[in-house]
C-alpha cells in the first residue's frame, strides 16, 4: 500500500500567521499535546490581511485542519479526537474555524531513513511496512515536526475534492 505525507503547498505564501502560540499552549506540551491538555476551544489571533488564503491545512507548529479537511478525516478514523481552534483577525474582522487533529502516533520509521547530524530532523523518511498496516492516517512518533501520513485512498479523497494549500509527497515503505 502507498503512504503520502501531508504537507502545506509552499506556493501558498500569504497564508495567516499564527500569534503568540507559546502564551496560548504550554511549550513544553506543544510536542506532545493531548486532547485533554485543551479543556475549551483555543482562540489564535492571525497575522493576515484581506489577500490572504486560509488554506485546508496549516502545517506548524501545530497541525491545524479546516471543516472540510476534518470532515474527510472522520470519514476515514471517525474515533480520531479533534478540538475546534478558532483563528481571528480582528481588523480583517476575519473568523474561520479550525481543528487541531489528534493524530494515532505511530513508531513507524524504517532504519535506512536518513537524519541529520543530531538526530532531531528526518532528511528523507522510510516507514516500515509492518508498523503501520491497517493505518489510514497517522503521524510519525520519531519525530519532533508534525509530520501526517495518509494511505493512497485517503489521498485520492484528499485530490478529488477542491481543497486549497495541500501538497502530498509520496513516502517510500520497507
Amino acid at each position: 500500500m502507498d503512504y503520502f505525507l501531508l504537507k502545506q503547498d509552499v506556493r501558498y505564501t500569504n497564508v495567516p500567521m499564527l500569534k503568540k502560540v507559546m502564551e496560548t499552549i504550554d511549550p513544553w506540551k506543544l510536542y506532545d499535546l493531548q486532547p485533554e491538555d485543551i479543556v475549551k476551544p483555543l482562540m489564535f489571533h492571525v497575522k493576515a490581511d484581506a489577500e490572504s488564503t486560509f488554506v485546508d491545512y496549516i502545517e506548524g507548529p501545530i497541525s491545524l485542519i479546516s471543516d472540510s479537511l476534518k470532515r474527510l478525516f472522520q470519514a476515514y478514523v471517525p474515533e480520531l479526537p479533534l478540538k475546534l481552534t478558532i483563528l481571528t483577525q480582528i481588523e480583517q474582522k476575519i473568523q474561520k474555524n479550525y481543528y487541531i487533529p489528534f493524530v494515532e502516533r505511530l513508531t513507524a520509521v524504517h532504519p535506512e531513513s536518513e537524519w541529520n547530524l543530531d538526530q532531531s530532523v528526518l532528511k528523507k523518511l522510510v516507514l516500515q511496512a509492518d508498523a503501520i498496516r491497517g493505518h489510514k492516517i497517522f503521524r510519525i512518533q520519531e519525530s519532533t515536526a508534525p509530520m501526517i501520513i495518509v494511505r493512497l485512498d485517503v489521498a485520492e479523497s484528499i485530490l478529488r475534492r477542491d481543497y486549497t494549500g495541500i501538497t502530498l509527497e509520496q513516502v517510500r515503505v520497507q
